[in-house]
C-alpha cells in the first residue's frame, strides 16, 4: 500500500520553508493576524477566500505550522508531470461538472482521502468558493467542503472538528510587491451540525454553508454590491487615508485593509437602505475615475500621495545614492556586485504573464513561479561562478578572501536581501509616480479637480463613520 498524501515526505519538509519564505518575499508587506487560533495538534479545515490561483495556498503555508493538504480543480492535473508535481505539493484534484459528468464519480475517492487527512490529524485546506474570483467579493460557497466536514465529524465521534474561515486580501492582484493580509477567524464547530446532518443532510449542509460564508465575509474585504462594485472599490481606496486620519490609525497594511472593509460595508449599507446621498456619490466617483483614466493616474496615488517633506527628502536620498555610486568606486563596486548576484528586482517579470495569460487571476501566480525558479537557478549557478572567479570581483578591496567565502556571500545574498527588496522597489516606483503626479498638478488644472472631488466624497461619508 502506497504512502498517503499526508504522510511525512523528507523532500517536501525540506523545500516547504523555502517556498513559504519566497512567497512572503513576493510581497512588500505580508501581514498575518490571529494565526494562534490554529491548533498545534489534530485535524481541522481551513476555508480561505479565493481571488488568486496559487497565491492563497502559498499564503496558507505561511500560516499553518504543519504540512497541509489542499484540494484544487482537477483540470490542472491533466498532464502526468503536473499531477506528479501537485501530488508532491500535497494537492488533491476535485472534479467539477465541466470536467464531464463521468468524472464526478471520482470525487468519492478524493473525499475519502480528504476525510482520512483529517482523521490522521492533519490540516485540510479547501477553497470554499470552488473557483477564484477577480473581485473582492465572496462567491457562493460550494457544498463539497461541508459534506467532507460532516462525514469526517461522523467518523471522529466525540472528537471535535473545526472549520477556520480565513480572509486573504491582496491590495493589488498583479502589481509587483503588493501587500497581503491573512486573517484567521474564530473556529466553527462542526459538532453543532452533527445531529441535523444525521437526520437531514441537505439542511445541515446549508446551515454550515451559511455560517461559514458569514464568517468569511467578516474576515475579508467583501463588496456585496454588484451594480456599483467598481465605484465602491475606488472609494475604499481613495478615501482610505482620510478615514484613517479621523480614526487615528497609522498607515500600515492592516490599517488600510481594515479601513477598506469599513468603507465598503458602509457604502453597501447606504445602497441597501437607498440612502439619498448614495447615487450622487456614485456619479461623483465615476467623474473621479474618468479623470484618473484620462491622465493615466493610479487612483490610490492621488489620495495617498506623499507630503512635500517626504517627497523632497526621498528625492534627495535617491540623488545621494546615485551620486555615491558615481563618485565613490567602493560604493559602485559593492552595488554592482549585489546587482550581479541578485538582479531579479530589476527584471520586469510581471510583463511576461501579462502578455501571455488571459486569466488575470493566474498572472501573479505565474509571475511568482518565474521569479522563484529563476532566482533558485541563477543563485546556484552565479554563486559558483563568483566563487571560482573571486579575483575578478572585489579582490582588490579584500585580497585575502578566498573563493569559498565569495561563493558563500553570493549564495546567501538573495536570501538576505529578498525581504527588503519590496520596500526598495515600491519606494522608487512611488517616488517617480509622485514626481509625475506633482508635475501634472502644476501644469494641468483639471488634475487639481481630483482634490475637490475627493473632499466632496469624504463629506458624504464622514458623518456616517
Amino acid at each position: 500500500m502506497g504512502k498517503a498524501i499526508q504522510d511525512y515526505n523528507f523532500f517536501y519538509s525540506f523545500f516547504k520553508p523555502l517556498v513559504a519564505y519566497s512567497a512572503r518575499c513576493h510581497y512588500r508587506h505580508f501581514v498575518v493576524r490571529d494565526a494562534s487560533r490554529l491548533p498545534m495538534r489534530g485535524g481541522y479545515i481551513l476555508a480561505p477566500c479565493h481571488q488568486q490561483a496559487l497565491m492563497e495556498p502559498l499564503a496558507v503555508l505561511n500560516v499553518t505550522r504543519r504540512p497541509t493538504v489542499f484540494l484544487a480543480r482537477a483540470d490542472i492535473f491533466a498532464k502526468p508531470a503536473a499531477r506528479a508535481g501537485l501530488t508532491f505539493l500535497k494537492i488533491l484534484p476535485v472534479y467539477r461538472i465541466r470536467d464531464g459528468k463521468s468524472s464526478l464519480s471520482k470525487n468519492a475517492a478524493i473525499f475519502d482521502q480528504s476525510r482520512r487527512v483529517l482523521l490522521d490529524g492533519y490540516p485540510l485546506c479547501l477553497m470554499a468558493e470552488g473557483r477564484h474570483n477577480n473581485r473582492h467579493q465572496l462567491l457562493p460557497l460550494v457544498k463539497g467542503m461541508f459534506r467532507i466536514a460532516g462525514e469526517a465529524q461522523r467518523q471522529m465521534g466525540s472528537r471535535p472538528l473545526k472549520i477556520y474561515p480565513v480572509g486573504i486580501d491582496f491590495d493589488h492582484y498583479e502589481a509587483p510587491y503588493a501587500d497581503v493580509v491573512v486573517h484567521v477567524g474564530e473556529p466553527i464547530d462542526v459538532q453543532q451540525y452533527a445531529e441535523v446532518f444525521e437526520s437531514n443532510e441537505p439542511v445541515a449542509l446549508n446551515r454550515m454553508r451559511s455560517d461559514v460564508g458569514a464568517a468569511m465575509q467578516h474576515m475579508m474585504h467583501d463588496i456585496r454590491s454588484t451594480r456599483h462594485y467598481d465605484e465602491i472599490y475606488t472609494l475604499s481606496n481613495i478615501l482610505n487615508r482620510d478615514v484613517r486620519k479621523v480614526k487615528g490609525l497609522r498607515n500600515g497594511a492592516w490599517s488600510r485593509f481594515a479601513t477598506r472593509q469599513t468603507l465598503s460595508r458602509l457604502l453597501d449599507q447606504m445602497e441597501t437602505e437607498e440612502d439619498a446621498a448614495f447615487e450622487p456619490m456614485m456619479e461623483t466617483t465615476r467623474r473621479y475615475q474618468a479623470l484618473c483614466r484620462e491622465w493615466r493616474l493610479d487612483e490610490r496615488l492621488t489620495a495617498e500621495r506623499w507630503n512635500v517633506a517626504a517627497w523632497l527628502l526621498s528625492s534627495l536620498a535617491l540623488l545621494l545614492v546615485v551620486g555615491a555610486c558615481v563618485a565613490l568606486p567602493v560604493v559602485r563596486q559593492v552595488v554592482l556586485f549585489v546587482v550581479v548576484c541578485f538582479p531579479l528586482p530589476f527584471v520586469p517579470t510581471a510583463f511576461i504573464p501579462r502578455r501571455l495569460i488571459k486569466d488575470t487571476q493566474f498572472r501573479s501566480s505565474i509571475n511568482y513561479a518565474i521569479r522563484f525558479l529563476s532566482t533558485v537557478l541563477y543563485t546556484l549557478v552565479m554563486s559558483v561562478v563568483v566563487g571560482v572567479t573571486h579575483g575578478l570581483w572585489l579582490g582588490r578591496l579584500w585580497p585575502g578572501v578566498g573563493g569559498f567565502w565569495w561563493w558563500l556571500v553570493a549564495f546567501d545574498l538573495p536570501l538576505l536581501l529578498a525581504p527588503t527588496v519590496g520596500y526598495g522597489v515600491r519606494w522608487v516606483r512611488d517616488l517617480f509616480a509622485n514626481w509625475r503626479y506633482r508635475l501634472l498638478r502644476l501644469t494641468h488644472s483639471r488634475v487639481r479637480q481630483l482634490d475637490a472631488l475627493r473632499v466632496e466624497l469624504f463629506d458624504g461619508v464622514r458623518d456616517r463613520l
